[in-house]
């Protein structure tokens, strides 16, 4: 039986501004913790791109502070993005920070021309960096030391702090793509398959991941809406659904709730809309047509959703979670609390001293 999560792409709706945005996502999150959902994933856009998330990792360690269970996760983390040190580094503290509940999904993300200028990347070096930074967050997860040399990165003996408190296995997700089923492989990450791929395509990959890591874990990530009833959910969406028909499916789609492709447009999408049994029945395909999937995210918000309506849904399927949850085993390792070694006071205390080589503690007591 599959975990279910929520997920966000960041969409805002007309008339939204991002920060309305962010506080009305708190809101779900809240109310999913407190309802039972197993975890919450957020994507990561830039530069007026779609999606108004530009820093997940933030985000997440907000939502941290004001949640008791739910895990958090990125879908993803663009790793060519980020200095890959500041990244563990990053990871690790917010994953302190909610004892134990950050879900690191890592990738190589979009690559452009006008990203890539300003992250200072060729584009074709993407794929590369993105290999050599899962290879650096996993010494860095699993020995809290980075010791790395590759063609993009090179560190020496490079301490992580704080310690990081699980392994690397439990903490990185690979998204799909050509890195995937290499480092899946060697390493045991977990495995995300993105909503916009072509069925035949995530069946594919799905399929290669199961032979390469047995016992691994794959999280889908899905849309719906759930409504009081199917007529309400099926209104609600029709926006949404045209949207992303345009997006991701390159249709301009002008049906109507009623309209006759209805249902194979939100097929294409991965979207299920209906009452909450309704929403749960066509999970129970998903899962078994990818050989069980073990872990299952639902994007109830997008554009054109009234915010009362996500909570609306968020609190109708919940009634459905003990059913869909009820076998499905949590294998996140618990945090460990690692203290660090006793370091050496530095013999070179040139920044703090004042001049007459004694450290001026003084004066810098009386700036605080």
């Amino acid at each position: 039986m599959p975990r279910i999560d929520l997920f966000y792409y960041g969409d805002t709706s007309p008339g939204q501004s991002p920060a309305r945005l962010y506080r009305e996502i708190e809101q779900q999150v809240v109310l999913g913790d407190a309802l039972g959902y197993h975890g919450a994933w957020f994507t990561e856009h830039h530069f007026g791109s779609r999606g108004e998330i530009p820093d997940p990792l933030s985000l997440i360690a907000r939502l941290s502070g004001v949640t008791e269970r739910i895990r958090f996760g990125t879908a993803i983390a663009c790793a060519p993005y980020y200095h890959p040190i500041r990244l563990a580094e990053q990871a690790a503290l917010i994953d302190a920070l909610s004892g134990g509940r950050l879900d690191l999904g890592v990738g190589t993300g979009m690559t452009t021309e006008e990203l890539s200028r300003v992250w200072g990347f060729e584009p074709g070096d993407a794929a590369q960096r993105a290999r050599e930074i899962h290879e650096i967050l996993r010494q860095a997860f699993d020995d809290g030391v980075v010791d790395f040399e590759g063609e993009h990165y090179s560190f020496s003996n490079v301490e992580i702090s704080p310690p990081p408190g699980r392994p690397a296995s439990d903490v990185i997700w690979t998204a799909a793509g050509s890195n995937a089923i290499p480092l899946a492989s060697q390493h045991g990450f977990r495995l995300m398959i993105p909503r916009p791929l072509p069925l035949a395509e995530r069946l594919r990959i799905n399929e290669e991941y199961r032979r390469a890591v047995p016992g691994g874990e794959v999280v889908h990530l899905r849309s719906g809406l759930v409504g009081p009833t199917a007529e309400i959910a099926r209104e609600r969406a029709v926006e949404f659904l045209r949207e992303y028909a345009a997006i991701y499916l390159r249709t301009d789609w002008r049906g109507g709730p009623d309209s006759a492709d209805f249902d194979e447009i939100a097929e294409r999408l991965s979207f299920a809309v209906g009452t909450a049994s309704e929403v749960a029945d066509k999970i129970w395909p998903w899962t078994e047509q990818f050989s069980g999937t073990e872990e299952t995210a639902i994007q109830f918000h997008g554009p054109h959703v009234q915010h009362q309506h996500v909570l609306e849904s968020i609190e109708l399927f919940a009634a459905e979670l003990p059913g869909l949850q009820a076998d499905s085993p949590r294998t996140s390792a618990p945090w460990v609390d690692r203290g660090i070694p006793d370091r050496p006071v530095p013999r070179d205390l040139s920044p703090f001293t004042s001049g007459i080589g004694e450290p001026d503690v003084t004066s810098r007591l009386a700036r605080v």
